[in-house]
């Protein structure tokens, strides 16, 4: 029998195929992870959302609508009574209706500084806030205001990248209607902070989701990625 000629590549067109591989590798892989990490968030934040709507839902079966809960006042999250007030407000209301892996310090619990979409930091260190740890790894710190309880939420607690709108967000339970900074809604229940408010507010002005946005940039972060239907899309500040 006669042997035909076997054909192969050669070294050079095998260099050149893995050159091409990896350039198109090297253009698609950072967008793939970033596709990847923003549906991570997206559901690591609508499972936290859910987990404390439905602990709310919850607790006024027991303790009556939240429009009658007393919320304490401390006057900022540097206070000396924010923790105490804080934990009481948690112990009382909520502690029965969840799971939490436990309570920590802020310095077990939250990286020293926190960056917004526009650049600026947020330092966490002089923060007196009550602080659990939900059965899903993500941090909460609970700040009292009278009439609203703003709780600062972080799905990987001290992990990077502590970004504002990535993986640190801004959730309200507030005991009454409002229009105002905390959200635009017709009854009390637990809120991404903004809520309500039409995409122009969420991503402009002092609270905006965005990347021009000015002193407290990504507050409103949440709010939008649940007024897009619990997307990230294109011009959000990722």
């Amino acid at each position: 029998m006669n042997k035909k000629d076997a054909k192969a590549f050669t070294l050079a067109e095998v260099l050149i195929t893995l050159g091409i591989i990896g350039v198109v590798s090297a253009m698609t892989l950072p967008t793939l992870i970033a596709n990847y990490q923003k549906r991570e968030t997206v559901n690591r934040l609508k499972q936290t959302y859910s987990i404390l709507y439905q602990a709310v839902r919850m607790s006024e079966t027991e303790n009556g609508l939240l429009e009658t809960w007393e919320i304490p006042n401390t006057s900022s999250y540097t206070a000396n009574d924010c923790y105490s007030k804080g934990k009481a407000f948690f112990e009382q209301y909520l502690k029965p209706y969840m799971k939490i892996a436990k309570d920590c310090t802020v310095s077990e619990c939250w990286a020293e500084n926190l960056t917004r979409p526009n650049g600026a930091t947020f330092n966490f260190s002089n923060l007196k806030t009550y602080n659990i740890v939900l059965a899903n790894g993500t941090v909460v710190a609970f700040y009292p205001r009278e009439t609203v309880v703003e709780l600062y939420t972080d799905l990987n607690g001290k992990k990077g990248p502590n970004k504002v709108g990535i993986d640190w967000f801004d959730i309200v339970i507030s005991n009454k209607s409002r229009n105002d900074i905390w959200g635009n809604f017709n009854k009390s229940g637990l809120y991404m902070l903004g809520q309500g408010n039409d995409r122009t507010t969420l991503t402009s002005g002092k609270y905006g989701c965005s990347k021009t946005a000015t002193t407290s940039a990504g507050t409103y972060c949440g709010a939008l990625i649940m007024h897009d239907g619990w997307k990230i899309e294109k011009d959000y500040p990722w």
